[in-house]
């Protein structure tokens, strides 16, 4: 047999070689006998098909295997002959009408061979992390030009999604016979423990009522033959109620409070307990309205007092969620004609609802993302709180960072939306593009990765630019990463700047545009390109041509409304096929660049000065107040201007005030100005989180005031502090 080399498995954007082959190992489904449930769909697929050949098949490191095959006569291939590797790099389904005509597989043996593979369609078996396991494919030694219908098209899906249910699970079972082993000893383990030492009942009880499952702990009984005649509820966890429907069983004997109780289940924890050998059973309990059972037994404490602890989940629903499942898979051929008859008649009410998608977009993006981060927040707080009440200190900072990620994750989201609507704070000054470009060259070249070559073209002597480093650093980088995930194959990759004088005529070609000299920073690719109609969107929010999961679609909107607001512009030049380069036009400065003063090391502390602290949020008023007080200032505090303003009128010295934008009624800003009438001297700190206003800070500022983003860390606040109270 002619050697072939194998095929470029360079994954796409989004997952990795490694990654991949750690999830096809988790399934532990490798060299695992036939089974029916897999033969059943091989069989359906050659049959929708009329195709001789039908494979289930995973690819390994080595080899490609198949849990399920017809027309193969192996269970494995080696890659190198492997059509099927190819389909891992598709986002969709992989169909090769001929493969003599496809410069991929001409020089197989496996196509070259008299009678030899001519016709392959395959669908993706993925991971719901988008990991690509596999295909459920078909094969056929005549070539198919005309393709495949809409019909075995979905056929095929169906079965790859038929595919994942199964292996899912297998894998759930897995996972949860794992869990309840490690939670079997455990549980035994602190029993044991905890029934010798008196002291820790309370710790014990914790543990005991933290399970999920049923636990119940037993005392045996048996007749003069030895056989288990009865047993006592000793101690049951409150999960035992919810499992089992019984209430207030504690210290009854089992043929009292379950009457109907079947023998099999004396037998069994009497089995246990001479034995000393722990059983794990799934069961019908008749007496329990017919539910299903799995539960693990075991011995525990002193052989001679008889206890045994039972551990137990109600998988009714599991159960019945399997036998579906069995008649899902018989009936499968009904239900893709029927989905297909469905598809057909939603056709034009989708057609019809796609007048709605932008709001769609729109709102549910922001659900999505918002609903994420207030998770990652509000149970790390609760698992903090259970932490303090239960003493395990060593877990509360993991939880506390964790919150704290996921709270400026939700910062940064807002900062994204805000620059869309040009609403966000800039801190506009004087900026070297060409040291920002070389300050973030080597991150960008790590980011980018070894298919992606970077060239950096940096026009000598360019002047200053008029605009905020960290928005145009964060534009940059979204540009690169656009520019990476368009060329999923590699590709060239060059950063440019250079100065451009508009004249009036060119100016109003673009919106906004003010005449002028501009430096322009310049992201060009040799990638996928985008058609006009794509181009129309790329700016309206939630809009992105990348997979579900792989894109927010904020990055362009968040240039667009950046750069609008700090008085730029940004253009898109693309063609497909051919690659795109978006360019950034960023007002010159005519001050020069001005260096940054060094970060203080530590975080300062007031040295008794008084700070008035005007916010309507309670929350926030109160956190700044907290931090004032805790650095040594005299803080006082006031919900809206007009309490400010009584404060303000009375004698009392006031060394700073810190103020929000957006108060009821009178804003900060107008707080500020009728403040200053009488006490002239009064230095301002505004923050703010939304201020359409203040939203170009240099123009917003007076003399002796500053301004603050929310949210912000607590030593940002105390260094601004200290640094407008210190002469």
């Amino acid at each position: 047999m002619t050697s072939i080399a194998p095929p470029d498995r360079s994954p796409p954007p989004g997952w990795t070689e490694s990654d991949r082959l750690a999830a096809l190992l988790r399934y532990g489904i490798l060299d695992t006998p036939r089974e029916p449930e897999f033969e059943d769909i091989v069989r359906l697929a050659s049959d929708v098909f009329d195709a001789p050949i039908s494979v289930v098949n995973l690819i390994a490191s080595d080899r490609q295997w198949f849990k399920a095959e017809i027309g193969i006569g192996a269970r494995e291939l080696p890659l190198d002959v492997s059509i099927c590797a190819h389909a891992l790099l598709q986002d969709d389904m992989f169909i090769v009408p001929d493969t003599l005509l496809d410069s991929r597989f001409d020089n197989n043996p496996l196509v070259q061979a008299e009678g030899g593979l001519r016709f392959y369609a395959g669908a993706l078996l993925r991971t719901e992390e988008g990991l690509p396991l596999g295909t459920v494919c078909v094969l056929d030694s005549k070539p198919r030009p005309e393709g495949i219908t809409a019909r075995q098209r979905l056929t095929l899906e169906v079965l790859a999604r038929q595919v994942m249910t199964q292996l899912d699970l297998r894998r759930a079972i897995v996972q949860r016979d794992e869990r309840s082993a490690v939670l079997e000893a455990e549980i035994a383990s602190r029993i044991a423990a905890e029934t010798a030492r008196t002291a820790s009942e309370e710790h014990y009880r914790h543990l005991f009522n933290a399970v999920d499952a049923g636990i119940s702990v037993l005392q045996m009984r048996y007749d003069a033959d030895g056989r288990a005649a009865d047993y006592r509820f000793v101690e049951v966890n409150r999960a035992f109620s919810t499992h089992t429907g019984l209430s207030d069983v504690e210290d009854r004997w089992v043929r009292d409070a379950l009457p109907g109780v079947e023998q099999y289940w004396l037998d069994l924890y009497g089995e246990v307990d001479l034995t000393g050998q722990s059983r794990r059973v799934q069961h019908i309990a008749s007496a329990l309205d017919n539910r299903w059972f799995d539960v693990h037994a075991f011995r525990i404490g002193d052989p001679a007092d008889h206890h045994v602890a039972a551990l137990f989940t109600d998988i009714t629903d599991r159960r019945r969620s399997e036998q579906e499942l069995h008649e899902l898979n018989e009936t499968l051929e009904q239900r893709i004609a029927e989905a297909i008859a469905e598809r057909e008649v939603t056709a034009e009410a989708l057609r019809q609802a796609q007048k709605m998608e932008a709001i769609g977009q729109l709102t549910g993006g922001l659900a999505h993302d918002f609903n994420n981060m207030l998770t990652g927040v509000i149970g790390s707080i609760d698992l903090i709180r259970r932490f303090l009440e239960s003493g395990r200190m060593d877990q509360v900072h993991r939880y506390l960072e964790a919150a704290e990620t996921s709270a400026q994750r939700a910062a940064a989201l807002t900062a994204r939306l805000l620059a869309f609507g040009r609403r966000q704070s800039l801190d506009i000054r004087p900026t070297d593009v060409n040291q920002l470009v070389r300050g973030m060259e080597d991150f960008l070249r790590r980011t980018l990765g070894e298919q992606v070559s970077l060239a950096v073209t940096l026009v000598p002597g360019l002047p200053p630019a008029s605009t905020d480093a960290n928005q145009l650093e964060n534009a940059l980088l979204n540009l690169c990463i656009n520019a990476r995930d368009a060329m999923p194959d590699g590709g060239h990759l060059t950063i440019e700047t250079t100065t451009m004088q508009l004249d009036p005529g060119f100016a109003q070609t673009g919106e906004d545009l003010q005449p002028g000299d501009y430096v322009v920073l310049s992201v060009s690719d040799d990638g996928q390109g985008m058609s006009a109609q794509t181009i129309n969107k790329v700016f309206e929010p939630f809009f992105t041509t990348k997979p579900i999961g792989q894109g927010t679609g904020l990055g362009l909107s968040m240039i667009y409304g950046f750069l609008k607001q700090s008085g730029g512009h940004v253009r898109i030049y693309s063609e497909l096929g051919v690659g795109t380069s978006v360019k950034l036009f960023v007002p010159c400065s005519d001050a020069p660049v001005v260096v940054a003063e060094p970060r203080v090391a530590s975080m300062p502390v007031g040295a008794g000065e008084t700070v008035l602290v005007v916010e309507d949020d309670a929350a926030v008023r109160m956190v700044i107040v907290n931090v004032l007080d805790e650095l040594g200032y005299t803080a006082c505090e006031a919900e809206h201007a007009e309490e400010a303003f009584a404060i303000l009128q009375t004698s009392r010295q006031i060394d700073l005030m810190i103020s929000d934008v957006g108060l009821p009624g009178l804003n900060g800003r107008q707080l500020a100005e009728i403040a200053r009438q009488t006490r002239p001297g009064l230095k301002v700190l505004f923050v703010t989180g939304y201020a359409q206003g203040a939203a170009v800070r240099s123009g917003f500022l007076d003399h002796g005031m500053d301004m603050l983003t929310k949210p912000f860390q607590i030593d940002t606040l105390a260094i601004k502090v200290r640094q407008m109270l210190t002469p």
